[in-house]
């Protein structure tokens, strides 16, 4: 008897080393392969980009995905031009990213997406995303809410039934929905950064309004590169968590400055490079944390002013 049980459990130990094989050999899990090669059928088809993704080698070192060490699961994917360019505009489908569970960075970079399909934007990726870029695409105000509208969403509403025990208010332009015993939803919550840069953005109107008061702990947001002018300062706002703000390569004159100053005051670095900034500095004397401030390429005249000077982190 004594025999037969160290059989079995020599015998289970072997099927764990095996298995253990099996996972460094061929990388990720089984689910996650197979969302990859779908990805990779439906951007790629001709396999140019991503000839390398290959079925039968390990999909933890295909070029773009990173695997976290022990659990083999992807937690960076970059697709930055990988799509044919032939396939023209692409509508996303977010929910082809919902194998990766523990999903931290995604780089849509340069992939011709235009928006997401109703219901099927970011919300449903991993609670865990930090990292989301979408820079060198065709996003305008309008059409960057359909990938972050999470308000009327089916997985955060949940079936009929339930609705009858939540209850809607209005706060702002954002619903929010609770029930008892629940706490409010706020969305995108773990997202720390944002880019958004080379898009077709003006920033300014009521759309992207809604999109920043959905993203309140960002800390990085790359808005270079795209159409904004003095308007979108308001909607700077609810940022009160930005570390890194990037307006290079806008529209951008003095007015509203002021509003970077008095609520943006944790931010560490600031390109305002390559705007149409004219006469003296505007005072940012409340930005006691700045360290990297860039003001390059525009038609500034006069000294520097006083208070540079009480900037104690800034980095000359």
């Amino acid at each position: 008897m004594m025999l037969k049980i160290m059989g079995a459990w020599m015998l289970l130990a072997l099927l764990t080393l095996v298995g253990e094989w099996h996972g460094r050999c061929y990388g990720c899990l089984q689910e996650e392969r197979i969302g990859l090669l779908e990805i990779q059928s439906l951007i790629d088809p001709d396999g140019f980009s991503l000839r390398d993704w290959v079925d039968s080698s390990n999909c933890c070192e295909w070029p773009g995905i990173k695997c976290d060490n022990t659990t083999r699961r992807v937690i960076q994917l970059s697709l930055r031009g990988a799509r044919d360019f032939r396939l023209g505009d692409w509508v996303l489908n977010a929910s082809l990213f919902q194998p990766f569970k523990e999903l931290q960075s995604l780089d849509l970079g340069d992939t011709g997406l235009v928006g997401c399909m109703e219901n099927e934007g970011f919300e449903v990726l991993s609670s865990k995303l930090r990292k989301l870029d979408l820079s060198g695409n065709r996003f305008n105000d309008k059409s960057i809410l359909s990938c972050f509208d999470w308000a009327f969403h089916p997985r955060v509403f949940g079936s009929i039934s339930q609705w009858v025990d939540s209850w809607i208010r209005f706060q702002g332009p954002v619903i929010k929905v609770e029930k008892a015993g629940e706490p409010s939803l706020t969305g995108f919550s773990s997202l720390k950064s944002l880019d958004l840069s080379d898009n077709g953005l003006t920033a300014g109107s009521g759309g992207f309004n809604d999109l920043s008061s959905r993203l309140k702990k960002l800390e990085n947001l790359d808005l270079g590169w795209n159409h904004c002018n003095d308007s979108i300062f308001p909607s700077l706002t609810v940022f009160s968590s930005l570390k890194s703000l990037d307006l290079s390569g806008n529209q951008l004159t003095r007015s509203g400055f002021e509003i970077i100053s008095s609520h943006l005051w944790k931010l560490e670095s600031l390109d305002l490079s390559r705007n149409q900034l004219t006469g003296s500095i505007t005072s940012w004397c409340e930005l006691k944390n700045l360290k990297q401030l860039d003001l390059s390429g525009n038609n500034l005249a006069g000294s520097l002013p006083d208070y540079l000077g009480n900037l104690s982190s800034l980095q000359l």
